[in-house]
């Protein structure tokens, strides 16, 4: 499912300070001048690439995200140029140099066939010696950190509660609901995410034919508890 009415809200849940460090993160394992972001949400990461002066091509399911991001960068004065895909369904007129997949968007794919599928397009999109950076929450975040997760708050302007349900090893229901006091607006939203082993998912990149691929515990040194994993993955000649 894609993001509807929430959408306006959630650069407000998000933490600048992740921002600072994905964008660091990215452009030490990375060289580039073209970027592909699938699943780019509002905007935040292509708008800061795009200042530093590269060619961003920011894509989402989400209309909504779409439109988000783009107020977000007329009001920046940044040039992006953006487009409504399916990551498991697309292709690129030519190959770039880097393509993102960050924040678990990947998660949100279902379908074991769809991951394969998007990894296999992403593939086929990069240069030689390309890049792809993307993250998924890990099991131990589905599994434990988010089994029966449940996060309030209330205050005069705004009302937010967000609740988890593990339906499954690595699979979870989401229930966001907010209340915006001021504009006298309601986000009543479901969402599902699937995650699988550190493992599984390298055994699908190098089917697909990356071979160079290394991976980090969010921005460091990998260890099982961790919440979020970053894979770095680079296309051989």
């Amino acid at each position: 499912m894609s993001y509807e009415t929430f959408a306006y809200y959630y650069d407000s849940l998000m933490e600048p300070q992740f921002y600072d460090d994905y964008e660091s993160f990215i452009m030490n394992h990375a060289s580039f001048d073209e970027v592909l972001e699938l699943g780019c949400g509002t905007g935040e990461m292509a708008i800061r690439l795009a200042k530093r002066k590269k060619s961003v091509f920011a894509t989402d399911l989400s209309t909504d995200m779409l439109e988000v991001a783009k107020q977000k960068a007329m009001a920046e004065n940044v040039n992006l140029i953006l487009q409504r895909i399916d990551m498991s369904d697309f292709s690129t007129s030519h190959q770039v140099d880097l393509i993102l997949c960050l924040c678990d968007s990947i998660n949100y794919l279902l379908d074991v066939e769809d991951v394969i599928q998007t990894f296999r397009n992403v593939y086929q999109s990069l240069k030689a010696e390309g890049t792809f950076i993307f993250d998924i929450d890990s099991l131990y975040k589905m599994n434990v950190i988010l089994k029966d997760y449940c996060e309030k708050e209330d205050d005069e302007e705004f009302a937010f509660e967000w609740n988890v349900e593990l339906l499954d090893e690595g699979y979870v229901h989401h229930h966001v609901y907010i209340e915006d006091k001021i504009e006298h607006e309601i986000v009543d939203e479901e969402h599902y995410q699937k995650t699988y082993s550190v493992a599984q998912y390298l055994y699908w990149l190098k089917e697909v034919g990356f071979e160079k691929i290394e991976y980090y515990s969010d921005f460091d040194e990998y260890h099982d508890d961790c919440e979020r994993v970053i894979f770095v993955c680079r296309k051989e000649e």
